[in-house]
């Protein structure tokens, strides 16, 4: 299992390489949509909210973010463009820019992607925590929209780093995390400086590149061989299990930056001991329909699936610093993102779903 661990430090490439200046130039000039964190009942948890005001006058007070920022800004997209190379998987990102001086820039919470963390300016604090049971809240949206995570639920800290400008941070998805811009006896950020990341995000499960997809393909072709029926299961009851339990399943697949560093066994192996797990059968086998043969080609037929996606992410990243499609930054990302569905629902055609 991935854990969160800092990358590398002092990256000049990352340093300075964004800043306030080049997000306010295209927010408040309507170009580039962005929003604030609004922060709940005892700062909490937080939701998603509109600026209402300029950058400079919100970010006193909240932090601001812009999701896919890298298909509005060139520097951004360039960065893009080399991660989706570098790691093998389809890559966006988000900007972030927070006031020094927060407490709580954002309380804990969690997401449902991994994400590379990439701190251009200033210094923000993190503190992430080792993913809870499941509850009847979704574990991928914890701490969000009126969800509070408690610091006594969350116990010890697996790690508390404060990034600076060229820093970078992996953190796993559904592990809880909070930030902060307080800093006591700070002599090298001054209360000018604002910090500033970018959070690149390594989608898994809303691309069909997860476990639960590869044995949900494996197990219909395996049913439809044998002539047994494959009708739509109902979607299995997740509260109550151990993070271990779901996070078998609901992980990245092995490939691209999630490939493991040794694998014992074989894929097969790997993901009828992840489906048991999932299953609660005990390391008993999941299905003994399920051949090497079904998850071979299930996992043939992601492979290829995962290469298209690379493909279209490349050219929507190129498409920014080429200026290849003579549209509006909107129009460009509203384009992008209609192929990127209709790759998914070829998918979806392709496993039988529609």
């Amino acid at each position: 299992q991935h854990r969160p661990s800092v990358l590398f430090r002092s990256n000049p490439v990352l340093d300075g390489r964004l800043a306030v200046a080049d997000v306010a130039k295209l927010v408040d000039g309507g170009v580039l949509p962005a929003g604030r964190a609004a922060l709940g009942k005892d700062r909490r948890d937080w939701s998603s909210a509109p600026l209402n005001g300029s950058l400079g006058q919100v970010l006193q007070k909240s932090t601001v973010y812009a999701n896919n920022a890298g298909l509005y800004l060139p520097v951004l997209a360039d960065l893009c463009l080399a991660a989706v190379d570098t790691l093998g998987w389809p890559v966006t990102c988000n900007a972030y820019l927070s006031a020094p001086g927060l407490e709580v820039s954002v309380p804990p919470h969690t997401d449902r992607q991994d994400v590379l963390v990439l701190q251009t300016a200033g210094k923000k604090k993190w503190t992430i925590f080792a993913p809870t049971a499941v509850t009847d809240a979704d574990p991928l949206r914890r701490g969000k929209d009126g969800d509070a995570m408690c610091y006594d639920q969350l116990g010890n800290a697996l790690l508390e780093v404060t990034l600076c400008p060229g820093d970078a941070l992996y953190v796993p998805l559904g592990f809880p995390h909070a930030t902060s811009t307080a800093f006591e006896h700070d002599g090298a950020v001054t209360e000018n400086d604002d910090s500033i990341h970018v959070t690149m995000n390594m989608d898994s499960l809303i691309w069909g590149l997860s476990y639960r997809l590869l044995w949900a393909a494996s197990l219909r072709r395996a049913r439809l061989a044998a002539n047994c029926s494959d009708d739509a299961e109902e979607e299995q009851r997740v509260a109550g299990m151990t993070w271990a339990q779901y996070s078998s399943l609901q992980a990245p697949l092995p490939v691209g930056f999630a490939s493991p560093d040794t694998c014992q066994g074989g894929l097969g192996v790997d993901l009828r001991d992840r489906a048991s797990t999932w299953s609660g059968n005990g390391g008993h086998r999941a299905d003994v329909l399920v051949t090497d043969e079904d998850i071979d080609a299930a996992f043939k037929m992601l492979l290829a699936h995962r290469e298209t996606l690379l493909q279209m992410h490349r050219h929507m990243y190129l498409d920014v610093l080429l200026d290849m499609s003579k549209v509006t930054p909107l129009e460009r990302e509203a384009g992008h993102w209609n192929l990127l569905q209709e790759q998914m629902a070829s998918l979806r055609r392709s496993l039988g779903w529609e």
